[in-house]
């Protein structure tokens, strides 16, 4: 065929420029010589017989991971990041190591090296790009030679040739800044949170395409269930259990009945921070999820997250959750849970990696240690907080020696990602002051004070201080009692 009639015109995707025809075949000749080959194709994943380009991979990437970040607002983050995460693997050396393995190459740092030299916004994507396999590097400092794992140092590494990447790969634009500093108060606190969201949405996005390359797309994975068809099948739970019909004050059931039916009807109210503050005995579990179902739905929300101190808790809540809404739509996440003893618990194993699922169960520590990782593993979930309705169960539990980090992290998931914030208990801290901002509290719970009153059912006696024997001799005297000391 007459070479001159396969000549195609450049053509744009998005912000990437894929070239083709002579002028992609002429440059990849001449990177080719060097191995002695007519023509030289760049594979970022071989499986047998199977090849998954460079290109390919780095499109699939970035198209998830400009999705993930656009549940915050930042597509064009997370698209950026996915484009360029691998453009190392573009080196003679990756593709030899990829087909012969006898060689170790460093193929994540050329990214960062790039995204340094453009400068401006790119710089933030440094971190993103150079851990994306080790995790996010410290900064270090500008002694750093090439050898340290600081970023610092990382951005002074020797690394192979890539150059070729320019063949098929334009760097896409960056038009929004990360945060605006006027807009925080914290604004290097906002911006390194931003970047450990954006490295979220690039480490998910990442393992995603190539585990369904791997697997060729049959992967397990099961999302779950969409919010509004869940809202509907508690609705039908209700009915069922006629739990909305009640409405007399006098009776426990009444009670429960009013603070449900509220809850709900709150559920449409804007997105920000309310309280529920419920007595003991009041149905906070059920009266809660109603209200983050029926808020998720309205506000085209992805998940819910309840964050609850104790793993008994835990599991006394999912059990409850499961039962209206399904055993595949309710994910546990902590440490007594393992997914890994049964083949048909394996969409749960995978969802755990990730907290795909519409409703989140998991521990106080491995939310907020999440939140502050470092590591991959931990960092991949991060993303799907973005854009959720999360409940702190048994607020009042929230850890102390660590509150005023734990309190800036849920104003920036308010402010910044989109979130509702719940907390739910029938003591409520006092938080409040440890927000920098203004922050509106609104409450769920109906005539709050009067229903502590209608579910009050123990009185308190004060003894004073007491012998061991006759706290002993009072006790005896009674057929139940609940005594409480200050040791």
């Amino acid at each position: 065929m007459d070479s001159k009639k396969s000549i195609m015109k450049p053509s744009k995707k998005r912000s990437g420029i894929f070239r083709s025809g002579c002028q992609k075949k002429d440059r990849n000749r001449k990177m080719s010589k060097k191995m002695g080959e007519r023509h030289m194709d760049y594979f970022a994943h071989i499986d047998g017989e199977r090849k998954q380009s460079v290109l390919e991979h780095s499109e699939g990437v970035a198209r998830l991971a400009g999705m993930f970040a656009g549940e915050f607002g930042k597509y064009e983050w997370g698209y950026c990041s996915g484009l360029l995460h691998d453009i190392g693997k573009y080196s003679l050396r990756f593709q030899r190591r990829l087909q012969k393995g006898d060689v170790q190459v460093d193929h994540s740092t050329a990214g960062a090296q790039l995204c340094a030299a453009k400068g401006g916004y790119y710089s933030f994507l440094n971190y993103c790009i150079a851990g994306h396999h080790a995790g996010l590097p410290d900064c270090g400092s500008n002694t750093d030679n090439g050898g340290e794992s600081t970023l610092s140092g990382r951005l002074k590494k020797k690394v192979e040739d890539y150059q070729a990447y320019q063949t098929v790969i334009e760097v896409p634009q960056l038009h929004s800044a990360p945060i605006d500093p006027k807009a925080v108060p914290n604004p290097y606190f906002s911006l390194s949170f931003f970047m450990r969201m954006i490295y979220s949405c690039l480490v998910d996005a990442d393992f995603l395409d190539t585990e369904a390359f791997m697997k060729q797309g049959k992967t397990e994975r099961d999302p779950g269930t969409r919010i509004e068809e869940l809202y509907r099948k508690l609705d039908k739970y209700l009915e069922n259990k006629r739990w909305l019909e009640n409405k007399k004050p006098d009776t426990i059931n009444g009670r429960r009945s009013e603070i449900l039916r509220h809850c709900m009807d709150m559920g449409t109210q804007e997105k920000g921070m309310f309280r529920l503050t419920v007595p003991t005995g009041g149905g906070k579990t059920i009266a809660s999820l109603a209200f983050a179902l029926r808020h998720a739905a309205a506000h085209q929300m992805k998940r819910i997250i309840y964050v609850i101190p104790y793993t008994n808790i835990i599991e006394q809540n999912a059990q409850v959750f499961r039962e209206i809404l399904g055993e595949e739509n309710v994910l546990e996440s902590h440490c007594n849970i393992d997914y890994t003893s049964s083949e048909e618990l394996r969409p749960m194993q995978l969802a755990s990696e990730n907290w795909d699922k519409p409703v989140v169960v998991t521990t106080n520590v491995q939310f907020f240690e999440s939140l502050f990782a470092s590591k991959s593993s931990k960092c991949r979930k991060l993303h799907n907080i973005a854009n959720s309705v999360i409940i702190f169960d048994e607020a009042q539990m929230l850890p102390t020696n660590y509150l005023k980090p734990c309190i800036a992290i849920m104003e920036e998931l308010l402010q910044r990602y989109g979130a509702s914030i719940v907390l739910c208990t029938a003591t409520q801290p006092a938080l409040l002051p440890f927000f920098h901002g203004k922050q509106t509290v609104r409450e769920l719970c109906p005539r709050r004070e009067e229903q502590f009153q209608f579910f009050e059912r123990v009185t308190y006696q004060n003894m004073g201080t007491v012998t061991e024997e006759n706290m002993i001799e009072s006790l005896c005297q009674e057929g139940q009692a609940l005594c409480i000391v200050n040791t």
